[in-house]
């Protein structure tokens, strides 16, 4: 079978951005015709008596050599942003290709969608997705195309597709597990993290879900006590509450991992409840 054609229709293709290489480049043009300016105006103008310089002409030069090695080296930083994978969505999977590879995953085998925020956007502006905790990340960062549509999409079509699956394996008597942070390491990576790696390089604690019962540090939940989920827009934090609206459990908004998944799996294990 044809991997790209069970992924059903494109939806979208996102690879890095090339503003800023179209930036560099008129960077770079611009330099060269200030060190063009330098030469033409000065420096030979100097040698052909045309004009009076009472220093070293040799400054002339280096101030050449120091502009023009800026413009190269903004260039050279912004072609090395511009590499990078590139990540194609459709409706029932993502087709990664980069380095000559290519590798496909379906949205429904994807157990970890990790969504945080960097810079200092408010806004989700990172997700990074694995089918298990022992494959690599593969992240869709802001200097990718239309990351916030990505972004929408990967978790749309992750409930979509995700949520009805573990259903039957709960009703087989099946224990599926999330991973989340706890709600100060996340804003701890929000605050404090100096790249992607950085947001990656946490501390993973497990959520085991039962058709009957969770399990969160080593404490049970049953599903029958719980009543629904609250979010603070306010702080970022989201909160499970039990039918006396106590806070049984509560992380940031983006603390869990596939946590569109996870709310919409427990709403209907609640309401069936």
């Amino acid at each position: 079978m044809n991997h790209v054609q069970e992924l059903g229709a494109l939806k979208s293709k996102h690879t890095p951005g090339k503003g800023f290489t179209y930036f560099a480049i008129f960077i770079l043009i611009l330099f060269s015709a200030i060190s063009a300016f330098i030469y033409f105006g000065a420096i030979l103008a100097v040698k052909e008596g045309k004009m009076n310089f009472s220093g070293d002409i040799s400054i002339l030069y280096w101030c050449i050599a120091f502009i023009m090695g800026m413009g190269i080296a903004i260039l050279l930083l912004a072609l090395k942003l511009s590499q990078g994978k590139t990540y194609t969505l459709y409706e029932k999977g993502i087709l990664t290709a980069g380095k000559g590879q290519n590798k496909v995953q379906l949205f429904e085998d994807l157990e970890d969608l990790y969504l945080f925020s960097s810079g200092r956007s408010f806004l989700t502006n990172n997700i990074a997705f694995r089918s298990g905790k022992e494959d690599s990340w593969e992240t869709i960062t802001p200097r990718y195309t239309n990351v916030i549509s990505a972004i929408n999409l990967m978790t749309t079509q992750h409930e979509k597709f995700y949520v009805p699956k573990v259903l039957k394996e709960l009703e087989q008597n099946k224990t599926i597990t999330f991973q989340y942070i706890n709600y100060s390491t996340a804003m701890g990576k929000k605050l404090f993290a100096t790249g992607t790696n950085s947001f990656l390089n946490v501390q993973l604690k497990e959520i085991a879900v039962n058709k009957d019962y969770l399990v969160i540090d080593s404490k049970k939940i049953m599903i029958s006590d719980l009543n629904h989920f609250s979010v603070n827009n306010w702080i970022s934090q989201i909160s499970l509450q039990d039918k006396e609206n106590n806070i049984v459990f509560s992380t940031s908004t983006n603390g869990i991992f596939s946590g569109r998944s996870f709310v919409s799996l427990l709403d209907q294990l609640i309401n069936k409840a």
